[in-house]
């Protein structure tokens, strides 16, 4: 046993990258990116003391800086391509992308009620005013499956 701790203190690499190689396994078993960047950062501090003897304290000082900022890193890149989102395309919303589409009554909206079409399919609308079949009108708001339209003038 004390050959054992004797390895381990003197080869302090093979211990961060057993390290980084259980916490990437825990990450592939579902912990949704917790430890990926702890596992790298065991990996790296591994690699390092590999190449330079440091003392063990360093070596953990090490590895909570390298999580934190690959952490942040990724942090970083997820702002950036997250960032630009549109309004269009909410999940389980589909009916959002429908925001200021123009298109043509097919059932004359009466008494603020009457129905539009859109690609293949017929919408029913609600509108302030009357507005005839063939009309054209522009699609200001969705609330459920009824469309909230206002008359474009030509």
């Amino acid at each position: 046993m004390n050959e054992f701790l004797s390895a381990i203190y003197t080869n302090p690499h093979w211990v961060f990258i057993a390290l980084g190689g259980v916490l990437l396994i825990v990450e592939l078993l579902g912990t949704g990116g917790y430890s990926l960047w702890s596992g790298i950062s065991a990996f790296i501090v591994g690699l390092i003391a590999w190449i330079v003897p440091i003392a063990w304290s360093f070596l953990w000082i090490l590895f909570a800086i390298f999580t934190l900022l690959t952490a942040y890193v990724w942090w970083l890149w997820l702002k950036k391509h997250d960032g630009d989102k549109s309004v269009k395309g909410h999940l389980n919303q589909p009916q959002q992308d429908l925001l200021g589409i123009t298109t043509t009554v097919v059932e004359q909206i009466h008494n603020g009620y009457g129905r539009v079409k859109i690609k293949d399919g017929t919408w029913s609308a609600t509108c302030d005013q009357d507005v005839e079949i063939g009309e054209r009108v522009k699609v200001i708001a969705v609330d459920g499956l009824v469309l909230k339209v206002i008359k474009v003038n030509a």
